[in-house]
């Protein structure tokens, strides 16, 4: 006598309905789930060793299984019976190549270690990523050993990170180092009036200002008000110099406009003296105030030069020069 007919007779004997009495509530309940569907889809991913995918149908049809209660189904149960085997059987299989990949990680893990050690650079990140790679292929339904594995895994990342970062500090510290020491160089250049290499270094400067990155701000805004105040005073050089050579370029186109033009009257050549005149006096009167340190009222005497010949390259240099003392 096999279960059924053991459950049929004994659910007759206490006067309640049996599987037969119930067969048009079976038939509705077996509309509702079906469970052939899940069967199939967890055969088929067991056979191509895609336990995830198995594992979620798997699920369901116990999900199934729980909803009737203690309703007997023996076609149910049988296929749980026969797919739990077949589980059993694929992770065994499965779990011995997991033991595998976990070892080959931890070889590679120490291998990686000691390159490290051995200060090669770019071994150890590649061994990480073959790492990475092996741990991305040990399915998730083997959820201890992948943690233990993964344990391993952040520890080197972590050596590797902090082997990275002490790397960047002590570049960066070289990098500071050196830009400070052409700044020593540009101040030395610029005192001695050797602007020619003062403007070579401060060049260099910059690309090495440039090549320290976020997180080093510290360093960046020290080094960048010196190279501020260096800009400066090498933009006041080149704006005089470019001053002194237009005024040197138009001296001698001066010289013959005034031999080609007519004579002027007398009234004209008083005019134009008094105010070449005047302008003069005011350039020397703000050179004055300037070597007494009077860069305000300099300013003004320069000003009003302008005023009275805007051409003037000379006048021009003076009141540049003095923008750099104010």
């Amino acid at each position: 006598m096999d279960i059924d007919e053991f459950l049929d007779r004994e659910l007759s004997d206490l006067g309640l309905q049996t599987d037969k009495t119930e067969k048009l509530e079976t038939e509705q309940f077996q509309g509702q789930f079906e469970p052939s569907p899940l069967i199939e889809n967890i055969k088929a991913n067991l056979s191509k060793g895609n336990l995830e995918q198995a594992e979620q149908s798997y699920v369901q049809l116990w999900h199934i299984l729980m909803e009737q209660k203690l309703k007997w189904d023996k076609e149910l149960y049988e296929q749980l019976s026969l797919l739990s085997r077949q589980f059993s059987t694929a992770l065994s299989y499965a779990y011995d190549k997991v033991k595998i990949k976990a070892a080959h990680i931890y070889e590679l893990i120490s291998r990686a270690m000691a390159a490290m050690k051995e200060g090669k650079k770019e071994l150890p990140f590649k061994l990480y990523s073959e790492i990475e790679e092996i741990n991305n292929s040990i399915p998730n339904v083997f959820f201890e050993e992948k943690k233990a594995v993964q344990e391993q895994i952040t520890s080197l990342y972590n050596e590797l990170r902090s082997t990275t970062d002490n790397e960047l500090i002590k570049r960066i510290s070289a990098l500071v180092q050196e830009t400070n020491q052409l700044i020593g160089r540009i101040s030395i250049s610029i005192r001695a009036n050797d602007m020619i290499n003062a403007i070579v270094n401060y060049n260099k400067c910059i690309e090495l200002y440039n090549q320290i990155p976020e997180g080093f701000l510290r360093h960046k805004n020290s080094i960048g008000m010196k190279l501020l105040d260096i800009y400066k005073s090498l933009s006041i050089y080149s704006e005089i110099s470019s001053l002194q050579k237009q005024l040197s370029q138009q001296a001698p186109h001066q010289l013959q406009a005034q031999q080609r033009a007519p004579p002027l009257s007398f009234a004209q050549t008083y005019d134009a003296s008094s105010k070449s005149a005047m302008a003069s006096a005011k350039k020397e009167r703000a050179k004055r105030n300037m070597e007494k340190g009077f860069y305000n009222e300099a300013s003004k005497d320069i000003q009003e030069a302008l005023q009275l010949e805007p051409g003037d390259a000379e006048a021009k240099a003076i009141h540049a020069k003095i923008k750099t003392l104010q």
